[in-house]
């Protein structure tokens, strides 16, 4: 009896303790098989958020799954949301790389990463009863470039966008126009030098003409027709960071953007938690 107790309570114990795990799927989509990884918390209720978290160029999405410095899967549990990685296709560098208008992708990539993620977002919305009003997307450098293409192209499709290191390449302004308002957050280091703070409007750093990261923001506060701006700096941990606030616009929806003073091409996680930041900026656009 005292070994049938010790058994049962070693079982409980181990479903008290069981994690859910990370997913391994693959999608068709134009033609490809697409991989992305997925994680859905334990007891996640029916309509709960879904986010896209997009790796930067030559990177992979199992690098971000097993990155311990980018908790997003231990706040997807707190915030109780999916989670979504998923995987570039090579481009014409043989490069793992989201087509976002980069010289040697224009014209010569036919897939078109915008529809893809709006696609697998529709596909994981409806087999796992996720909420189409509360999907949000999140990446880095050329997954930050996503963010603003998608913010151009698909605004409809997310109700929040947060871009870290991103670029607004001069080909997507030539291309798109902020046509709908978005919910859009920048985080960028002023010493980022792969992401220049400045803008790169001759290409010579070898993206592509891009424009100035303030710039870049002031267009999505200006199509979002915000009106008053707050700014304000956090306690400092590495690097000083800004929060600059705009707000005030018909739909209700801000842009926040968070300058990391001498901060360099990475998540600024050393200089402010910002993992959880974006996951708080999400969850005040959430719908009911």
């Amino acid at each position: 009896m005292k070994k049938f107790i010790i058994l049962f309570a070693a079982l409980l114990f181990c479903q008290v303790s069981s994690a859910a795990t990370v997913q391994t799927q693959t999608i068709e989509d134009q033609g490809l098989t697409r991989k992305y990884f997925l994680y859905i918390p334990d007891n996640l209720p029916s309509g709960a958020p879904l986010v896209f978290i997009l790796h930067g160029y030559g990177g992979s999405a199992e690098s971000y799954v097993n990155n311990a410095s980018l908790p997003f899967k231990a706040l997807a549990d707190e915030y109780q949301v999916a989670l979504c990685y998923p995987q570039a296709a090579a481009d014409p560098k043989n490069k793992n790389g989201w087509n976002v208008y980069y010289p040697w992708q224009i014209d010569k990539m036919a897939i078109d990463d915008c529809q893809f993620i709006c696609n697998l977002a529709k596909h994981l919305q409806t087999t796992y009863n996720l909420s189409a009003k509360n999907t949000f997307l999140t990446g880095m450098s050329n997954g930050g470039e996503m963010c603003y293409l998608l913010a151009y192209r698909k605004p409809k499709e997310f109700a929040a966008i947060a871009s870290m290191a991103g670029l607004t390449l001069v080909e997507m302004a030539k291309r798109h126009d902020y046509t709908e308002p978005i919910a859009f957050m920048e985080v960028h280091g002023t010493g980022d030098t792969t992401s220049r703070w400045e803008g790169d409007p001759t290409g010579q750093y070898g993206w592509g003409a891009y424009l100035a990261v303030p710039l870049a923001v002031g267009a999505v506060v200006a199509g979002n027709k915000c009106v008053y701006q707050e700014t304000t700096e956090l306690p400092q941990v590495k690097n000083k960071v800004i929060f600059h606030r705009y707000y005030g616009a018909p739909s209700g929806k801000e842009v926040h953007f968070y300058e990391v003073r001498d901060g360099g091409h990475n998540w600024a996680t050393d200089s402010f938690d910002s993992c959880r930041t974006i996951m708080e900026f999400f969850k005040m656009n959430m719908s009911k």
